[in-house]
Parts: structure tokens; C-alpha cells; sequence
């Protein structure tokens, strides 16, 4: 593996690898939110600003650190806008980049890509009412929204 500069742009497979997502997840979320846009070059590649990272990784920590549904995310985007998620997660960003491979290795563990994690070492009956509400509506406008594409079709 190539370690290239640290502005130097990446592949989707680089991106990929960094996140320890697949790149199908990554060509997803270009299409669920619209301020991922990546460069394309011939051939339809596409090449990742290192800005693109950043963003992406916020993202990531939005959806699996702090259970945010893709319509949730979305929802903060439109309110406040890209500046504001990289702005908010920044610390978070830099704090991974410092971490091992190892670490980010425990974000998924499932060949399917679902979280089996998703509520351990989380309290949820505990947390506040409001953010529980607030999960739990997210989850119902994601379960809806999904239910429309469903009848579309």
C-alpha cells in the first residue's frame, strides 16, 4: 500500500480501507446525502478530497457513534449545513486519525455490515426522554421513508 501526502487525494478504495467500510456504502451515501461529491475523472473514478474525508468520517461517527438514522443526519444537514457537522466534529475526526487500525477494526463486526453493537454498552432506558424520543422518531421517519420506495415500486 502507497502512503501518499496528506493533502493528496484518494480513491475510493483508500477512503474505503480509512473508514473500514465497503465502498458500496460509500457510493450509497453519495447518493442519500448530497454533499459528498467527489471528484470523477475518466472512466468514472472517483477521487476523494481529503476535505471529502473529513466530511465522510464525521458522517460516520454521526450514524455509528452517536446513532443518528441517515434521515436524521440529513435532517442536521439541511438545518445547519456541511460547515456546521465539520465544524462540530472536527475533534472526533482528529481523534480518530490518531487512533490504530485496530480501533476503527471494532466499528463493524459482522459480515452482513449490521452493527450486532448497536446498543451495548449504551443505557438507552437511562439516557435523557427527549433524545430517546428524538431516536426514536428519526427511526420512524427512516422506516416510512423506506415504506414510500417500497409502494414506488
Amino acid at each position: 500500500m502507497n502512503i501518499k501526502k496528506d493533502g493528496a487525494f484518494k480513491t475510493i478504495s483508500e477512503v474505503a480501507s480509512e473508514l473500514n467500510i465497503q465502498q458500496h456504502v460509500l457510493r450509497f451515501w453519495e447518493k442519500k446525502f448530497s454533499v459528498i461529491k467527489p471528484m470523477t475523472r475518466g472512466g468514472g473514478r472517483r477521487y476523494y478530497r481529503p476535505e471529502d474525508v473529513v466530511l465522510l468520517k464525521s458522517i460516520q461517527n454521526l450514524l455509528y457513534s452517536e446513532m443518528y438514522t441517515i434521515s436524521g443526519v440529513q435532517r442536521l444537514l439541511k438545518e445547519n449545513g456541511k460547515a456546521y457537522i465539520l465544524n462540530k466534529y472536527a475533534d472526533y475526526v482528529e481523534d480518530d486519525v490518531s487512533k490504530d487500525s485496530k480501533n476503527n477494526n471494532d466499528i463493524t463486526d459482522n459480515s452482513n455490515g449490521y452493527r450486532r453493537d448497536l446498543f451495548d454498552d449504551q443505557n438507552l432506558v437511562n439516557e435523557n426522554a427527549k433524545d430517546l424520543n428524538q431516536f426514536i422518531s428519526n427511526s420512524i421517519l427512516e422506516l416510512e421513508a423506506l415504506q414510500n420506495i417500497l409502494r414506488a415500486q
